[in-house]
């Protein structure tokens, strides 16, 4: 007779029946307006992401508080790589250490967006983005005092402070987009995320000289930043004090309002091996775009002879097409899908405007239009694939966190070192010529990327990235009813392998990071 044939007594039987309640995952239904918001919690008490209709008029006034949360970092982000020349001269610095201003508020956000992140899945994106404005504030005001004091120190430290909140405010925004619209035109709301970012760029690099030259002073751009990072925090109190006021199944409901466990950085081994790969193999590439946004204006100085005001408002001409073709492009995806083809054609794209700017005599506009078009697609398609490739709202703010933790690294590195090529190269009109031979490299590698993304997609992924919002809508009712999982999903779910590999590329890059950028701050 074995163990399981005893027979059982009253307590223990309740106990068997506990369990198999708790094997049926629990429906929970509200009416919240026009829609019926079905929502199914996991196993943990934790809700995975799931297609929900929530009527304009709620969802409306909050996300377009949402969109405007990071006005403050990205204007400040923005307004510097115009007065490259500028800061050089006043605060007599190489390129190097110019590279170390522009990617200061990128280091501390190696760390801070995989703490942020879990921290966001734990408390709520809400009280996280509050947290992140004032941090983004005291940056800027740190950071126009060192503009005031000529001081090299000083500006690098507001930097600094201010990524303890740009990095993580924008994984705030990512949570909450999904929260409000996913299987519900999220593409497109995150290509309008990305084009108002472009737009405050824009009008941030095309003013800044403009505004140095009318006072007199390069450091009044600088407390522009202070000044519109103070907005976003209010703007951001506006937001909180609108949601408190929804009714409770409209608003997202932070973890630890739902399960006892414990905060800890658990959350990064739920995470699906899916998203490290495509997170691994896009180690440099955002730095890539961000090295060659941060140098455009000086490359048209040393090799066409521009001012730095022309060369200004030509580089800011880049921001203007995305404005208006990044929604699109998220609206493709919804509708058609087929999301990794445009990782090759981007990357295709952004080696022929390497070419032409540091190779070629044309106009500096034709690169620069190019240019506009390549960060048209350069971002939407990762960032839109998030959510399907980690599809719960347990680990969505962690995810989004270790991607811009990648990023950020990424960034440092490759700020840091096309400053370090360029003081090795001569000077005159091919000194930036290595730097470009670099990023062409890099870009390269990124157009086959495109081609093996798509391939594992169909293979290992279960097609989620190729599908449009209908079809995944459709395959998720057709698994719902029939109780089976998607087939050929090998790489959407946790693989141990790829999440030590993920978090030891990970640490190795963040070290790097800091080594190559502690190593230039002290003028080595």
């Amino acid at each position: 007779m074995s163990v399981s044939d005893l027979p059982k007594n009253d307590n223990e039987k309740k106990v068997e029946e506990q369990e198999e309640q708790d094997v049926e995952l629990p429906v929970l239904e509200h009416k919240t307006g026009e829609s019926i918001i079905r929502e199914k919690i996991d196993e943990e008490g934790s809700d995975s992401l799931r297609i929900i209709n929530r009527p304009w008029r709620v969802k409306g006034p909050a996300v377009f508080c949402v969109l405007l949360f990071t006005i403050g970092s990205n204007w400040a982000s923005a307004s510097l790589s115009p007065l490259k020349s500028t800061l050089k001269k006043e605060l007599h610095i190489n390129n190097a250490r110019y590279g170390v201003i522009a990617s200061a508020n990128s280091l501390v956000n190696t760390v801070m967006p995989v703490i942020g992140g879990v921290a966001i899945d734990w408390f709520g994106p809400e009280m996280g983005s509050l947290l992140s404005s004032v941090a983004v504030l005291l940056g800027t005001l740190i950071s126009g005092i060192g503009a005031s004091k000529a001081s090299f120190g000083t500006l690098v430290a507001g930097n600094v402070i201010m990524g303890l909140g740009s990095s993580t405010i924008e994984t705030c925004q990512s949570k909450l987009y999904t929260h409000w619209f996913y299987g519900n035109h999220l593409g497109l709301v995150y290509g309008v995320d990305i084009a108002f970012g472009r737009v405050i760029n824009t009008v941030a690099k095309a003013t800044s000289v403009p505004i140095a030259e009318g006072t007199h002073w390069w450091g009044w751009s600088i407390w522009i930043s202070a000044i519109m990072s103070a907005c976003t925090l209010l703007i951001n109190i506006i937001y909180v004090a609108l949601e408190r006021r929804l009714p409770a199944p409209a608003r997202l409901v932070p973890t630890n309002d739902k399960t006892s466990r414990k905060f800890s950085l658990a959350a990064l081994v739920s995470i699906p091996a899916a998203f490290w790969i495509i997170t691994l193999t896009q180690l440099l590439q955002a730095g890539n775009v961000g090295a060659y946004g941060s140098i455009t204006a000086d490359i048209m100085t040393q090799t066409r002879g521009s001012t730095a005001l022309v060369a200004g408002y030509t580089s800011s001409i880049s921001q203007i097409i995305p404005i208006f073709v990044t929604p699109c492009v998220g609206a493709l995806f919804d509708r058609f899908g087929r999301r990794m083809y445009y990782v090759s054609g981007t990357a295709a794209l952004w080696v022929l405007v390497y070419s032409l700017m540091g190779f070629t005599d044309v106009h500096p506009l034709v690169p620069t239009i190019l240019q506009s078009v390549a960060l048209s697609f350069n971002a939407i398609p990762f960032i839109a694939a998030i959510p399907l490739l980690a599809p719960s709202q347990t680990y969505l703010g962690t995810a989004f966190g270790v991607w811009k933790a990648f990023n950020n690294a990424g960034s440092v590195i490759m700020d840091v070192s096309a400053g370090a090529i360029q003081d090795r190269t001569p000077t005159g009109r091919h000194t930036y010529d290595n730097v470009l031979y670099f990023l062409i490299a890099l870009k390269g590698v990124d157009f086959f990327y495109g081609l093996v993304y798509d391939a594992l997609d169909r293979r290992y992924f279960g097609g989620v990235l190729r599908m449009s919002e209908r079809e995944r809508e459709a395959r998720e009712d057709e698994d719902a009813n029939s109780g089976e999982n998607l087939k050929g999903v090998a790489l959407r779910r946790p693989v141990r392998m790829w999440t030590f590999v993920g978090l030891g590329i990970m640490g190795a890059m963040i070290v790097v990071a800091w080594v190559l950028y502690l190593f230039y701050a002290k003028g080595t």
